[in-house]
């Protein structure tokens, strides 16, 4: 049985309690990444297990410059960060898709003078509001 607590852990950047885990496995090696959708701060592991114990392969930590989720229309989201900070052209591309072109999901950028994330465009709830809408 999976542990809820499995699934996520605190954000080293922001704190954000639920920093999101995801899980690879291809051949014999596998792969963990832990990725706050607040701030996009991203921990990367990759384990190749051809003996009976793991052996650590590559490791990393990324500082976020935040982060967004997409979810197009009638389809399935994703969420991804930024590792530095975006071009004004990639910023103005995702605020269009989530104001005019009918995505939801959400931006955020890093402050770095605040020393918080900051909300740019959307809402990161808008999928369940759009769902319940439906319903």
């Amino acid at each position: 049985m999976m542990n809820f607590g499995d699934m996520h852990e605190k954000c080293r950047q922001c704190s954000f309690d639920y920093a999101r885990i995801d899980t690879e496995i291809w051949n014999s090696s596998s792969s963990r990444r832990a990725m706050c959708p607040v701030c996009g701060w991203t921990r990367f592991e990759e384990h190749n297990w051809e003996s009976d114990t793991p052996t650590l392969v590559k490791k990393g930590e990324s500082y976020g410059f935040g982060a967004y989720r997409l979810v197009p229309p009638g389809g399935y989201s994703g969420y991804n960060a930024f590792h530095a900070a975006p071009s004004e052209e990639v910023v103005n591309n995702l605020k269009e898709l989530l104001s005019v072109k009918g995505w939801k999901g959400y931006l955020t950028l890093w402050d770095e003078k605040a020393k918080r994330p900051r909300l740019i465009a959307g809402s990161p709830l808008q999928r369940f509001e759009s769902a319940m809408e439906e319903l």
